[in-house]
């Protein structure tokens, strides 16, 4: 595969400026290639480091340089965690309450 120091990279950001998308520049095996207008404002040149870095919707451009929030990237993990179903925290609960009384005796002692 063929390989640049610097690839061309079209950002998009929401209303607070945080990267929500991007598209970049590809080998398709015999020239460099885009699916976007290059003389778009928001087309940069970015190292494919640089480009590996950017966390979607905790990442914002600054002095052309892709900084990403780390308390955001935060808060975005942990509400994509996977939370138990009301199925699941049901027999959980029952799995706890099954193991108090076979604890206790099947009379409950």
């Amino acid at each position: 595969m063929e390989t640049k120091e610097t690839i061309k990279v079209l950002l998009e950001f929401d209303a607070d400026g945080w990267i929500i998308s991007y598209q970049n520049e590809f080998w398709d095996g015999h020239d460099w290639g885009v699916t976007f207008d290059l003389n778009d404002p928001n087309v940069i040149d970015m190292t494919q480091t640089e480009l590996d870095g950017i966390a979607l919707r905790a990442s914002k451009l600054v002095d052309g340089k892709v900084v990403v929030n780390q308390e955001k990237l935060a808060e975005l993990q942990a509400a994509a965690a996977p939370q138990p179903t009301a199925e699941q925290q049901m027999i959980a609960a029952l799995s706890l309450k099954i193991m108090a009384l076979e604890k206790g005796g099947a009379t409950g002692e």
